[in-house]
């Protein structure tokens, strides 16, 4: 066969994804890479994920329990796909399922933890919860192509934020290494998963004036993560039914369901409180998050796309306040140098043209 369609494989490890080719053949699924690499999944255990309807996106795994997911994208790729595996046809996307069934459970778990007692175990779950299956709801969570843009991958600009997150949560105290993904979108918004997870949208970073307001919405971001906000949300609406996908190794599913909610106003003061405190110590001042909030208020008279990060958080005045009446106890430097900045702004370019 001669058709082949771009596509990005995931490992189920990481959140990273890796741009490659997916080709039909006669026996096998290849998957071939820009570096020559090939790898090949057979027909005969060949598992439908999910598709988008209109036969032009269809989203693989090598086995219906393998960790592995193949999004392959062009006019016609689930037809090429039906006519070499027909079975695909009667597969039900394991996807769907998994969702339908893991929302129907989570509510009946949910109930009966607040009956026996919930609240006073919730902490204690927390605490326990392998950090393995952290990280892996976290990258299923930022690797959901139906909740996100396209991934950018500049690569000076995406180490420049890693730097830059290595700076801020240091001495922090995390468990977990904060690992920063940019999407592509034109939405102001941020946010964190779990496993030490953080999205930036692209439209948040080309709305900031700075660097400095880039690195005080990270900030911002990682004390989510430190206070471990993500993780609590999720057992809040999942509960028990955490562990049960944990041990059947389905635990990424549940992972979107965190997205549609918003944060209280406790953790979003203990997020600002753990802002300024890793703004601090790095040195970094906490002006730029004031000053960033202070536009963004002037903009939203006009009605720019504010999602998440501003929309769901508490008023921009109030915070505005408090990062303004912040006095840095030190010398300040900014949070990237020019280059760098530069880096990050284009961070996206490749996936824009």
């Amino acid at each position: 066969m001669s058709e082949s369609y771009e596509a990005t494989l995931y490992d189920g490890l990481s959140a990273a994804g890796r741009a490659c080719v997916a080709a039909p053949t006669i026996n096998a699924l290849e998957i071939r890479f820009p570096d020559g690499d090939v790898i090949s999944w057979p027909y005969a255990t060949l598992a439908l994920v999910s598709d988008e309807g209109d036969g032009n996106r269809v989203v693989l795994a090598p086995g219906r329990d393998a960790d592995e997911r193949l999004t392959a994208t062009g006019p016609g790729v689930f037809r090429a796909m039906l006519a070499v595996v027909p079975s695909l046809g009667d597969q039900q996307p394991t996807r769907g399922y998994r969702m339908a069934a893991l929302t129907a459970g989570a509510i009946v778990a949910v109930l009966a933890l607040v009956w026996a007692g919930y609240p006073l175990i919730k902490d204690g779950l927390v605490a326990v919860f392998p950090a393995a299956w952290s990280n892996r709801i976290g990258a299923e969570m930022v690797n959901d192509e139906a909740m996100f843009d396209k991934p950018c991958t500049g690569a000076a600009g995406l180490a420049a934020l890693d730097d830059l997150a290595e700076r801020l949560s240091e001495g922090a105290g995390l468990r977990q290494p904060i690992t920063v993904h940019v999407r592509a979108g034109d939405e102001v918004n941020a946010f964190a998963a779990t496993g030490g997870h953080v999205v930036l949208l692209d439209g948040l970073i080309q709305q900031a004036a700075t660097p400095d307001e880039v690195a005080g919405v990270l900030a911002h971001e990682i004390g989510h993560v430190k206070h471990r906000h993500p993780l609590k949300r999720l057992i809040d609406v999942a509960g028990i039914q955490l562990i049960v996908t944990g041990i059947s190794g389905d635990v990424g599913a549940v992972g979107t369901m965190v997205l549609m909610l918003n944060y209280g106003r406790r953790d979003e003061a203990q997020a600002d409180s753990a802002a300024l405190e890793l703004l601090d110590k790095a040195g970094i001042r906490a002006n730029g998050l004031a000053d960033f909030f202070d536009r963004m208020a002037e903009k939203q008279k006009d009605r720019i796309n504010f999602t998440g990060f501003l929309r769901t958080h508490p008023p921009l005045a109030d915070r505005s306040a408090l990062m303004h009446g912040h006095k840095p106890p030190g010398a300040t430097r900014p949070a990237l140098t020019d280059q760098q900045w530069k880096d990050v702004r284009a961070v996206c370019q490749p996936v824009r043209e």
